[in-house]
């Protein structure tokens, strides 16, 4: 994470409003402005962990504002404790803590053993969703969620990792594919929060829309990959130096199109080529995620 301070801009600060709004120290707009309100935030949360309160986001504050990104805790067993006290602890569930820890005897606790207590949500829904954010969030799923299975299906022009995860073990299989286009960036959001619904449902026993999630996860795997094109949503969401190669080559090849808006109306991939052309199945995938998209909106409402 980089350096943030009053005056910076961009989908970094949106992370650190999103960030302050979940541990109630923001309660402004998330608009990517490192202003007064945001300072104010800073400083109260930098007061509230006993760091120095200069409203300075660096290190420190970045570490110990980490749990509410990663959507989990390290905690430490103490005398007494049992992970039905600890989920009451951190409004959170039983089968949460014993999912995550599945080398943990629960019936076993060991003082001073360290253990993953995930709360809240991991998938932030209000900010610019870049590829470091689906790193990070892709990270998180992972520990808080280890029957998830992660691998790369390739690597981009900039060197970014194009992740795919798998949901279940059944022999029907299912792709979705988000963020081809880089100007829908929002689809990568709306599939991983899809993805983290179903795997809390799955932790807790749970139905979505009367669908049994262990059922599912038993007969059919789902493949998602959430970000097809992870330079072009950086060049959108403003995640690119300006200087750097890949803004100044994808701003060459606009040129040729002025009709386009910079770098809002981007589509391609960094070397302007559009990667849905290179899709076999590309209109069943699409009616596949279009039909999707809408139940993951009435997921991400009654459940999300």
């Amino acid at each position: 994470m980089n350096i943030l301070k009053q005056g910076s801009t961009g989908p970094e600060v949106e992370l650190l409003q999103s960030t302050l709004t979940k541990a109630n120290f923001f309660n402004s707009n998330i608009d990517g402005n490192f202003g007064n309100r945001t300072k104010e935030g800073v400083i109260n949360f930098q007061k509230s962990v006993g760091l120095n309160a200069d409203g300075i986001v660096g290190n420190q504050t970045w570490n110990a504002l980490m749990p509410y990104i990663q959507g989990y805790y390290l905690y430490n067993i103490k005398p007494g404790d049992t992970f039905y006290s600890i989920a009451l602890d951190f409004n959170t569930t039983v089968n949460s803590i014993i999912i995550a820890n599945p080398r943990t005897d629960y019936n076993n606790l060991q003082i001073g053993e360290t253990i993953i207590v995930p709360f809240g949500n991991i998938v932030p829904t209000d900010i610019s969703y870049t590829s470091n954010i689906l790193t990070i969030n892709l990270s998180s799923l992972k520990i808080v969620y280890p029957f998830l299975q992660i691998s790369s299906i390739a690597t981009s022009n900039l060197g970014n990792n194009i992740p795919v995860v798998r949901f279940g073990n059944g022999s029907n299989q299912v792709l979705y594919v988000a963020s081809t286009h880089a100007n829908e960036w929002i689809t990568s959001v709306l599939l991983m929060k899809f993805l983290e619904t179903l795997s809390k449902a799955y932790v807790n026993n749970l139905k979505v829309f009367n669908y049994d999630i262990r059922e599912l996860f038993d007969n059919v795997s789902l493949y998602i990959v959430p970000m097809l094109n992870p330079d072009g949503v950086d060049l959108v969401t403003e995640n690119l130096n300006k200087n750097s190669y890949g803004y100044t080559r994808a701003k060459q090849i606009s040129n040729n199109f002025p009709n386009i808006p910079f770098p809002k109306g981007w589509k391609a991939n960094i070397e302007g080529v559009d990667l849905k052309i290179y899709q076999p199945v590309c209109k069943v995938l699409y009616l596949s995620f279009v039909l999707s998209t809408i139940y993951m909106h009435y997921l991400t409402c009654n459940i999300g």
